[in-house]
């Protein structure tokens, strides 16, 4: 079995292609998470440049860039939106270093507000539909296992807190090597995420939000081809409108680097339908409440294996007709 620690003999390609909620604190001139509001008409995005990493919301009609905030330094991330498509929440790092802390704005940069920073790292914040909750991953430690692995954000669990970070009850208690981001149920009872422990491979879980406890069911979906036929590499779930069934994205051997393709695994009978076939590296799907529209990032690699650039991709999830976004306003430098 090839579990967290041991990864890097197979290596330096494997490592970067384990995508989580596991963020470098180093911004490079790349777009980093997405976000797809409810109605899939726009998209929220971080990207990075030597001046700091912030929050830009792009209409899918005109690919025009708009930033969000005012912040003049620092790293703004993980960006989610409300149900009603009002607001957004996304984590911020100030430029000294301190703690990520969790911030929620409305879409039109009015009535920022910060919560108070943890003794931990705040990530990935994500809204609940019934709009009463925003649920969070917490890490408590910042580094690597490995000496040929870049540093990234370990010691993972999850919390839930009103919209104003009051509140806060604790949803996982298991402290997990790397966890994706969180995606919240219809219904706004579970939530499902992609989780990995230093001895046990990665998996989907899905946990409830009224409780503290195990997850109340697991699953590891297989793939045609996939990377690791025993110990499938998965990322970025997200629930789909009827509650039943979970997209997310696998990586299997493709020609000449592996594919991360997007799929959807029915809950009940753990059946997999494959909906994109040869997308390359790609990272960050993420999928509009209504079910319609997913958006995702194909990456092309340099030399060395390691992502430059990306290309932002609208998957019509019915027909699963791929089409790109060409996004102007973002910085040159």
């Amino acid at each position: 079995m090839i579990t967290a620690k041991k990864r890097f003999a197979v290596g330096v390609f494997l490592l970067l292609a384990v995508p989580s909620t596991s963020y470098s604190r180093d911004p490079s001139r790349q777009i980093g998470s997405l976000a797809i509001s409810p109605d899939g008409k726009s998209i929220a995005l971080d990207f990075g440049t030597s001046g700091g990493s912030f929050i830009y919301v792009v209409p899918v009609d005109t690919g025009i860039a708009r930033r969000l905030t005012n912040a003049k330094s620092g790293a703004e991330f993980g960006p989610s939106f409300s149900a009603d498509g009002k607001r957004i929440a996304f984590a911020y790092r100030p430029s000294d270093d301190a703690r990520s802390r969790i911030a929620v704005v409305n879409v039109d940069g009015s009535d920022l507000r910060q919560w108070s920073p943890s003794e931990a790292d705040d990530f990935s914040p994500v809204f609940s539909p019934d709009g009463k909750a925003i649920v969070f991953g917490q890490s408590l430690y910042f580094g690597s296992y490995s000496p040929i692995a870049q540093p990234h954000s370990h010691a993972w669990d999850f919390y839930a807190s009103d919209v104003d970070g009051r509140d806060v009850r604790q949803i996982t208690n298991e402290s997990f090597y790397t966890a994706s981001a969180p995606s919240i149920s219809p219904d706004s009872k579970n939530m499902v995420v992609v989780i990995e422990g230093s001895d046990t491979p990665q998996h989907i879980a899905i946990y409830s939000l009224s409780h503290l406890g195990k997850p109340i069911s697991t699953l590891q979906p297989h793939v045609p081809r996939g990377a690791d036929p025993k110990n499938p590499i998965l990322t970025d779930p997200n629930y789909l409108p009827d509650g039943k069934g979970v997209l997310f994205m696998a990586a299997s051997e493709g020609r000449r680097i592996f594919d991360y393709d997007v799929y959807r695994v029915d809950l009940e009978t753990g059946s997999v339908e494959r909906l994109t076939t040869g997308n390359g590296y790609a990272t960050g799907l993420r999928v509009s409440a209504d079910g319609k529209t997913a958006v995702f990032l194909k990456w092309r690699l340099n030399w060395s294996g390691a992502p430059v650039d990306s290309q932002l991709c609208l998957l019509d999830v019915a027909s699963h007709g791929i089409a790109s976004l060409a996004i102007t306003g973002l910085p040159s430098e």
